[in-house]
């Protein structure tokens, strides 16, 4: 499938359970096989929903027929994977976003000008999150081209995420402070780190969901 070219990782689900994660890689007839844990409760033939993470393509949940279990290593196992139908795809210029309000401690790497009202560490909480952006609420305005890093928790693995500050607009106050949205673009994201953060989106997302 040409859809799946840049694709190394994916999810298999059986209903709305998440199994495992999945290596992806092609055998030399191009067929799509996944790397999986040994020891799962397998069951064999059944068709499972699998998420494949693709760096061109972006998100494709598919609905796949899955072969027996055949040793890879002494801690993988290998399966076939024949895709019957695409459910589902969000291509990487329609990143997924979600509602996620958490409270965020930024660090103010770069501010234009310097103004010295704001703090080199300010507290924030965020308001929707994607792959692409996140916006967040403060009650220091930073001006656009302002550049901030924070970690992110929940994930598979912490986050060190850096974005830059495209828009602000000011907002009602809230108990007497001023409060300022926003909306900011990640900058220098490695491929493993937007697999991460793709994957914590679409998890959660899902339990919003469901």
């Amino acid at each position: 499938m040409d859809a799946l070219k840049k694709c190394r990782k994916a999810e298999i689900y059986s209903g709305d359970t998440l199994i495992c994660e999945a290596e992806v890689f092609r055998d030399l007839t191009a067929d799509v096989w996944l790397s999986i844990p040994k020891d799962l409760p397998w069951e064999s033939p059944e068709t499972y929903t699998v998420l494949f993470y693709d760096s061109i393509s972006g998100l494709l949940l598919c609905h796949c027929d899955l072969s027996e279990p055949q040793e890879l290593s002494d801690e993988r196992d290998s399966v076939s994977c024949k895709i019957l139908e695409v459910l589902k795809t969000e291509q990487r210029r329609m990143d997924l976003k979600i509602q996620l309000n958490t409270p965020l401690e930024l660090s103010c790497t770069y501010v234009p000008g310097q103004p010295s009202n704001i703090p080199a560490h300010i507290q924030a909480e965020s308001r929707d999150l994607s792959a692409g952006g996140i916006y967040f609420i403060s009650e220091y305005q930073l001006p656009p081209e302002s550049v901030v890093q924070f970690q992110l928790h929940g994930a598979t693995k912490p986050l060190l995420l850096s974005a830059r500050v495209l828009r602000t607009e000011e907002l009602p106050p809230q108990k007497g402070s001023p409060q300022y949205g926003h909306g900011c673009q990640f900058t220098e994201m490695k491929p493993q780190t937007e697999a991460v953060l793709r994957n914590y989106i679409f998890r959660q997302e899902r339990q919003q969901r469901f």
